[in-house]
Order: C-alpha cells, then structure tokens, then sequence
C-alpha cells in the first residue's frame, strides 16, 4: 500500500474546518453579543491577525522542535545581495534534526560575562578554527522561522540568533549575516547586520551540537 504523505501546509480543507468550527461557536452563542459591539469590532484592522494568533499558537505547541530541511532547494537571497561568500558550504547540513538535542548556541570568549566583540572578530574565529560549517545557514533559519514564536522563544529565548555558514557580500560592500529574532509577536529573519557592529551574549551563533 503506498504511504500517504502529510501535507506541508495547511490545506484549503483545513480552513474550511476552521471556519465551520468558529462558525458553530458563533451561532451558539450569538444571543450573547450585541450587534452594534459586533459590528464595531468587525471593523477593526488587527481582527483577523488576532484570530489567527490563537490558531497559531495551539499549531506551534503541537508542532514540536523537530526541523526539516530540503538541502535540494537553493534558498532565495535577498535582491541587494551580490555574492555568497561560502557558496561550497550552502546545501550541506542535515536534512531534519532537533533543535532541543542538536542544536547549540555559541558565543565568542568576548561575547562572555557581559562582553562584546565585533563581527568581523567571530567571523575570523569561525573560519581560522574551521568552524563555519557546523554552522546553520539561511536554509536551516527559513525553516526554523516557519516553526513560529512558541518554538523560538522556547529554544533561543529573546536572543538575536545567528547563521555565520550564509555570510553574503551585498552590493553596497559589506559583508552580511542572516539572523532571526521575535519582533511584534513573529519569529523576523533579517540580514542588516554587518562584521563592523559589536555582538553581546545576547547575539549567539547557531550551531550543531555534535560538531
């Protein structure tokens, strides 16, 4: 018998069953709200990103830490980007594992007990002790990002984390790294940090434990 495969996105039945289920609590308890309340809420912009934030957050709590990753699929860069400085590095890594078991923050001897260093010294450290790939790079980021605040902030806390292995020349000459943190409730990847800014404790590169 061939093996069903689950969907990798939620599927226009779901959300059908989504509706009906908040269509049904609806309709129970409508003597309870007044038309005009209703209808002022109705109208109010953040409505439906605070629905969603509920189904969000019930979907992360199930979901687990477990990150998959296909390596077969060249990550999307941003436009202003010009060269990937470790193109030889960018599909290795493996294809599923678990952030709580494989996965460890890593901090640069200046970055401990309240100290700071800049970029460009991590970057060196990284490379000179050949480190950079055990390093997680922008394909591990974009699926950890769909994985959503509750997983985020459970594993990584409030720091600002980083993948050193996707360090990237940008057209405008500066040498960039993707990083993720949680910013008005989502998990944000961002890339405008450069070697030259100072990192703290709170600004961890990402690694594999077992390396």
């Amino acid at each position: 018998m061939a093996k069903t495969m689950t969907p990798s996105v939620m599927t226009d039945g779901q959300i059908e069953r989504a509706i009906e289920i908040f269509r049904a609590q609806l309709r129970k308890h409508q003597n309870e709200l007044p038309s005009e309340a209703v209808q002022i809420v109705l109208g109010q912009s953040k409505l439906g990103h605070e629905l969603l934030a509920v189904l969000r957050k019930r979907v992360e709590a199930v979901r687990g830490t477990i990150v998959t990753v296909d390596r077969s699929v060249r990550p999307t860069y941003p436009y202003w980007m010009d060269k990937v400085i470790h193109l030889e590095l960018e599909n290795t890594g493996p294809s599923k594992y678990d952030l709580v078991r494989n996965v460890l923050l890593w901090l640069h001897d200046d970055q401990k007990k309240g100290g700071r260093t800049t970029g460009q010294t991590i970057y060196d450290y990284l490379k000179k002790h050949d480190m950079l790939k055990s390093c997680l790079g922008l394909q591990d980021a974009l699926a950890i990002q769909k994985l959503g605040v509750a997983v985020f902030q459970k594993v990584f806390g409030n720091n600002v984390v980083y993948f050193w292995k996707s360090v990237v020349w940008s057209r405008g000459e500066e040498l960039n790294i993707p990083h993720l943190y949680v910013r008005d409730g989502e998990v944000v990847l961002d890339w405008f940090m450069h070697l030259r800014y100072y990192f703290d404790s709170h600004h961890p590169a990402v690694r594999f434990a077992s390396s």
